[in-house]
C-alpha cells in the first residue's frame, strides 16, 4: 500500500519554490512525472512530460521519442498532432477528425492529464495549505479499484496519483516543474518545423519510407499514451472507456 500524502521536501519542493511557481501562469509550465506500474507481468516505470502553453498542450514520452500535441482551435474544436521526434516528422489531424475512433472534445483531459470530469467524480478527502500552496486529496472507490489523487488546484496539475486493485497498482509522481517561457516556446517551435503530413493524405502516398514504417508499426493508429487506470479505462472521467 502506498503512502498517500508525501511530504513536500520528498519531492524536492520548498514552500518558497511553490510560492514562486504560483506567480507563474498555470497556462505556461512543464510538469515532469514518473509513472510506475506493478502487476503480474512485473514492474514498469515510464517518464511523461506535460508541456503547456496558451491554447496548446503536449504530452512528451522520452522513452518512445513521441510527442502528442493538441491545439484548442475554439471552444469546441481541438486539433491533434503527433510528432515523431527521432525522425523530425509530424502527422496532423484536422480539428474534429476522429483519432482512434473518437473526436477530441475534452480539453481538460489533455491540458491537465486528469480531467475536470474525473475530479468531479471524486470525493474530497482533505485539503491543506492555502492560496498558491493549496493541495486537495481526492478519492474514488469502485468495486475493484481505489484511486487517490493529490491535486494542486492553482497549477491544475497532479502531485501524486494512485490506482490500486487486486490486479495491479499504478503510481504517478510529480518530480518537478518548470516555468521557463522561452524553453517552452522553443519546444513547440522545434516541432512545428518538422515535415508534416496530413493524416487524410497518408493513404495516397505509398513512396514515403517513414509513413510505410509508421503504418506497419501501428504508431499512426495506436496512440503513444496508454496510461490507464486499474479498471482499464483511460484516466479522463467516470464514463469514458
Amino acid at each position: 500500500m502506498y503512502k498517500i500524502i508525501l511530504p513536500l521536501l520528498a519531492l524536492g519542493f520548498t514552500q518558497a519554490s511553490l510560492a514562486a511557481s504560483c506567480d507563474s501562469s498555470n497556462e505556461t509550465l512543464v510538469a515532469h512525472y514518473t509513472v510506475e506500474t506493478h502487476n503480474v507481468k512485473g514492474d514498469q516505470q515510464k517518464v511523461l512530460e506535460l508541456w503547456r502553453a496558451k491554447d496548446v498542450v503536449a504530452h512528451h514520452y522520452p522513452q518512445t521519442a513521441i510527442t502528442e500535441a493538441w491545439e484548442k482551435v475554439n471552444n469546441k474544436l481541438i486539433k491533434p498532432t503527433r510528432y515523431f521526434d527521432e525522425h523530425k516528422r509530424a502527422i496532423e489531424y484536422q480539428p474534429g477528425e476522429k483519432v482512434h475512433g473518437k473526436s477530441e472534445t475534452n480539453w481538460s483531459y489533455r491540458n491537465q492529464l486528469f480531467s475536470d470530469d474525473l475530479l468531479a467524480s471524486m470525493t474530497e478527502v482533505s485539503r491543506s495549505g492555502s492560496g498558491c500552496e493549496t493541495e486537495i486529496v481526492y478519492q474514488r472507490k469502485t468495486a475493484n479499484t481505489k484511486i487517490t489523487l493529490t491535486w494542486l488546484p492553482e497549477l491544475k496539475i497532479a502531485k501524486t496519483f494512485y490506482a490500486e486493485s487486486a490486479q495491479q497498482s499504478i503510481h504517478w509522481q510529480l518530480t518537478g516543474t518548470e516555468y521557463d517561457v522561452q524553453k517552452i516556446s522553443d519546444f513547440f517551435a522545434l516541432r512545428s518545423a518538422y515535415q508534416s503530413t496530413d493524416f487524410a493524405d497518408i493513404g495516397d502516398d505509398h513512396t514515403d519510407p517513414f509513413l510505410t514504417k509508421m503504418v506497419h508499426q501501428g504508431f499512426i493508429e495506436k496512440g503513444a499514451s496508454g496510461y490507464y487506470n486499474s479498471d482499464g479505462a483511460a484516466i479522463e472521467g467516470g464514463h469514458h472507456h
